[in-house]
């Protein structure tokens, strides 16, 4: 493991232990993630770009915020994307995708969300939090920062928006290579998604 991996994943360590050790001091906030929420990958090859699209989640789950003195805060819950599901506009660019993250073995991309920086006043503005979370793709599981956006929209729906680059090397994977090798998917893409989450309680 690189020493640098090695350094982030003690210093998660580390906020992680801090955040869960006054857990009995916090409350509870939680949030519904609505089917509806979206997610898009985008790419490049050395010939154009690509965008794949999925425009309902195949899981969802409740997300928790342990919301007290302690920061980051911890956090609780899950997305689960079919890559199946993921619309590519282009059929060949959608075959090679699935085969680099060898969907017959391992067909979901899960996003578990650990912690928060803090406690969004959930405004009609737009509001700017990092946090951690975990991703796990073709079978790795890796641990990353993410920048959020959040705010409060018409009815009390909070619109939660996240997302930042990652690299098919950071899952052990091959980037897809066509005629050749003449065409070469880049090994970095980046991936947003967009939650619209209900208060409960």
């Amino acid at each position: 493991m690189r020493p640098h991996t090695i350094f982030s994943y003690l210093a998660f360590s580390l906020i992680m232990c801090i955040s869960l050790s006054t857990v009995g001091q916090n409350r509870m906030v939680k949030w519904a993630v609505q089917k509806n929420s979206t997610l898009n990958v985008k790419g490049s090859s050395n010939v154009n770009n690509f965008s794949c699209n999925v425009t309902s989640l195949a899981g969802y789950d409740t997300i928790v915020v342990m919301d007290g003195p302690t920061r980051p805060m911890a956090l609780k819950g899950a997305i689960s994307v079919d890559v199946l599901s993921f619309d590519c506009h282009n059929s060949l660019i959608r075959k090679d995708l699935r085969k680099t993250l060898k969907v017959e073995q391992y067909p979901k991309m899960v996003i578990r969300f650990l912690t928060l920086k803090s406690m969004p006043f959930l405004t009609d503005r737009t509001e700017h939090v990092n946090g951690w979370v975990e991703v796990e793709l073709a079978g790795v599981k890796k641990i990353f920062e993410l920048n959020y956006t959040f705010r409060r929209v018409a009815g009390g729906c909070i619109i939660l928006k996240g997302g930042r680059k990652f690299c098919f090397s950071d899952f052990n994977l091959v980037p897809p290579r066509k005629l050749g090798g003449l065409v070469k998917i880049r090994d970095d893409f980046d991936v947003s998604f967009e939650l619209g989450l209900i208060p409960l309680g």
